[in-house]
């Protein structure tokens, strides 16, 4: 979620657009309107759309589905289900009456479209986006192109071809008279004077005459703004601040209509936003560059860690009356230079050096809404409503610096702070900054099937690692259930720098008969100062996104229930695109090795009982289709291949030594609750060495499967029968097939998103797969 959350930012900081969220956890695929939304609760997902529309207050919403099933995926549908209804709702008092006592207005969106792709026939106008922008060398389909590409964790890389290209859109509602042409805008007028002509007549003369200063200001700077001499725009940008910030006060001293009328807190509201752009430009024009820098990106509680302020004045003006001071969360401290004031002569650098003094109780970086626990499949939202639907949490730790440029008034600069490092491969990165723990703590296993018949004890790994230059000792143990016990009880731990990390080893003993269920197994570090550390420290970085961090808890969840594999059975595992099969099997009792290129492709398996194939193997491993024939000639030899769900690599490549086929798109039952049929309870399958029945498939998570078969051959036994509401029934997730003396099966089964969850059926049908042979089926 992390990841795709940075990815959503990166693309935006290359269209310009603003991004917002809702509560809506993403809780994997759904079919439908109607299932999504028995996760998401409609009115608490329009409550968040219509909080962003009167906050945000756009004049046209644009939807990108139709709220129909042909939008495909039931988010997709919701999203345009919910577009159409907050249009209706956001300027409706009535409606989320609370949100008014916070803050927001009312406020009616006047055009609702819906983007027509692919149906282009549908749209009423459009928009050019594949005329060249002089200013960006490109089109803006290319830049829409390339904010795309920054979704690389979905594999959306896409070309950013010349030429051009129209965006079609169908007007669905609209608030503006008919008539005229249907281009976007057409009927919205967001000129500054239209809004001050809304105002009350009294007084609106000097608010009006504000604008026009402030309309011809900007026109004069934009004639003057040369790209070798962008400074000759200073003097007019100066103006323009200048009158911005008269006709705000004029706004806020009740002006006309009284400082509460709609008219003016709507005007008011749209010159704050053009403030800081204006403050923007002109620092650009004047060549005016602040920086504020941060000694170390991760900051412990109770650390102290250096900073400066810079300001490099690279234009042809003298900027006086130069300040800094940091903006800092309650309770933080900075001692230093700030207050000094600079006089910065043009093409030098002004610096301010400072002390931060990171209080002990700081919290840690945690998303902010992250720091609950969800409510199902909604996060909550914290008690600041300003963190409402934003992407992530603000900065940290701010600069703020005033000036004056020749003869303007002050400017306020603020600017984030940030680590700024140096890799010798690839050059200087920047990094935000952000509070984490003195000490990370994990488990290994962070989920294990223990059945409730195996007899010993299992390992659990601890590994603990120091973020801190700080010495710092204590006792890392294990907290356990009632009547578990651990070997050892604890270890000592010391650390004197950052970077150190050590794993422990703890023995844990199982009571004999301790009932079946879910248990918690936590790590947890206790300092001798008496701090307690109990949570891990996992930094989601990649070169495309802005680095965040994950706090997750140091447990495993230990789940217990009747299971059992042969004992001595030997499995082969091949990975694809990644799950957790191996280590689960392993937890049943049985041993595993994972097979690489070399072993595919000598093609000697002839020590196994079993080879599995991990999910979408086909499509990511190349050397498997090679080394397809000799796993075949491994079950005419006697042995069992269990082929996970693969895609359509799988029926076109013929691997199956029968006749398959699937649909396009394909079968799959999305609803984790959608009953099962077993065909026949008395196959073999059901049978040993775990008896399987309909309760084995309680408590599954996500979805049933995906990628079933459509068809087979005739020398396939379908085993399980199930349907999403509404649709058909499907045979095709489970069948099996005596292959000489041995067994091929395959499965469209989401084992691999039941295991990381301890599902106990998962887990029991998996382990008869496993155990199946060729004499079982005759």
């Amino acid at each position: 979620g992390l990841v795709r959350t940075g990815e959503l930012l990166a693309a935006r900081s290359l269209d310009g657009g603003r991004q917002f969220f809702t509560r809506a956890f993403d809780f994997g695929y759904s079919k439908n309107a109607e299932e999504t939304f028995r996760f998401w609760p409609r009115e608490e997902l329009l409550e968040d759309l219509t909080w962003v529309v009167r906050t945000f207050r756009p004049q046209v919403i644009v939807s990108v589905f139709s709220g129909t099933p042909r939008d495909g995926h039931g988010h997709h549908q919701v999203a345009g289900v919910l577009a159409h209804e907050v249009f209706e709702v956001a300027g409706d008092p009535s409606r989320f009456p609370e949100q008014l006592r916070d803050g927001a207005q009312p406020w009616a969106p006047l055009k609702l479209y819906r983007l027509t792709r692919p149906n282009l026939g549908e749209g009423t106008t459009g928009i050019e986006t594949g005329a060249l922008d002089p200013l960006l060398g490109r089109s803006q389909f290319q830049v829409a192109m390339d904010s795309r590409s920054q979704h690389r964790s979905q594999d959306m890389g896409v070309a950013q071809p010349m030429g051009p290209r129209r965006s079609s859109l169908a007007l669905v509602e609209s608030r503006v008279e008919a008539g005229g042409s249907d281009e976007i805008f057409s009927g919205v007028d967001t000129a500054l004077v239209v809004l001050g002509e809304r105002l009350p007549e009294r007084g609106r003369g000097g608010v009006a005459e504000g604008l026009g200063d402030y309309r011809a200001a900007v026109a004069a700077a934009g004639e003057a703004l040369g790209v070798a001499s962008p400074w000759e725009s200073v003097p007019h940008l100066s103006r323009a601040l200048e009158a911005l910030r008269s006709t705000l006060g004029a706004l806020g001293r009740g002006g006309p209509g009284g400082a509460g009328s709609t008219a003016t807190v709507e005007l008011q509201r749209i010159l704050q936003e053009r403030l800081p752009l204006v403050q923007e430009a002109l620092l650009r024009a004047a060549g005016v560059v602040v920086e504020v820098r941060l000694q170390d990106d991760l900051l412990v509680p109770g650390e102290t860690v250096g900073g400066v302020v810079e300001l490099w004045n690279g234009g042809p003006y003298a900027v006086e009356d130069a300040t800094a001071r940091l903006e800092l969360p309650s309770g933080w401290r900075a001692s230093g230079e700030m207050e000094e004031i600079r006089a910065v002569s043009p093409g030098t650098l002004a610096r301010w050096s400072f002390q931060l003094q990171v209080p002990g109780n700081a919290g840690a970086s945690q998303a902010y809404y992250m720091t609950e626990a969800r409510d199902g499949e909604l996060y909550r939202w914290p008690g600041e409503r300003s963190l409402w639907g934003s992407p992530a949490n603000p900065d940290l730790l701010h600069g703020k610096v005033s000036l004056r440029i020749g003869e303007t008034g002050a400017v306020e600069v603020w600017k984030p702070a940030r680590f700024t490092g140096v890799d010798k491969a690839s050059g200087e990165f920047v990094k935000p900054v952000q509070v984490v723990p003195a000490l990370s703590v994990s488990v290994d296993p962070t989920v294990m099937a223990w059945p409730s018949g195996a007899q010993g004890s299992r390992e659990f790994h601890v590994t603990v690692q120091s973020q801190s230059d700080q010495p710092l000792d204590g006792l890392v143990s294990l907290q356990l259930p009632s009547g578990w016990d651990a070997n050892p009880k604890g270890y000592p731990v010391s650390f004197s720098e950052a970077g150190i990390e050590t794993t422990f080893t703890f023995v844990v003993t199982r009571f004999p008969g301790s009932p079946d269920g879910e248990y918690l197994v936590t790590a947890r570090v206790l300092g001798d100062d008496g701090s307690v550390f109990q949570s891990g420290v996992s930094l989601v970085d990649y070169p495309h996104i802005r680095r965040s961090v994950l706090f997750p808890p140091a447990q495993s969840r230990v789940s217990v229930f009747p299971a059992s594999l042969p004992e001595g059975i030997r499995v082969g595992y091949v990975m694809g695109s990644g799950d957790g099969g191996p280590e689960a099997i392993r937890q049943m009792g049985a041993r595993v090795d994972l097979l690489g290129p070399e072993t595919l492709r000598a093609g000697s398996f002839g020590e196994f009982d079993v080879i599995v194939l991990g999910i979408r193997a086909y499509e990511t491993r190349p050397e498997l289709g090679a080394a397809n024939d000799r796993l075949l000639d491994f079950v005419r030899a006697g042995g069992t291949l269990l082929v996970q769900y693969n895609k359509y690599e799988f029926p076109r490549g013929g691997f199956a030594p029968f006749q398959v086929e699937m649909n396009r798109p394909h079968d799959r039952v999305s609803d984790e609750t959608a009953p099962v049929r077993i065909l026949d309870p008395s196959h073999p399958v059901f049978q040993s060495p775990n008896p399987i029945g309909s309760g084995d498939f309680d408590g599954w998570v996500q979805e049933r499967g995906l990628y079933f078969l459509r068809d087979w051959g005739p020398e396939f036994t379908p085993l399980l029968e199930m349907a999403d509401p509404g649709e058909g029934s499907k045979q095709g997730g489970l069948l099996v097939a005596p292959l000489g003396e041995g067994v091929y099966a395959y499965t469209g089964l989401a084992f691999f998103r039941q295991f990381p969850e301890g599902v106990p059926g998962a887990y029991r049908l998996f382990a008869n797969l496993l155990s199946l042979r060729a004499d079982d089926l005759r």
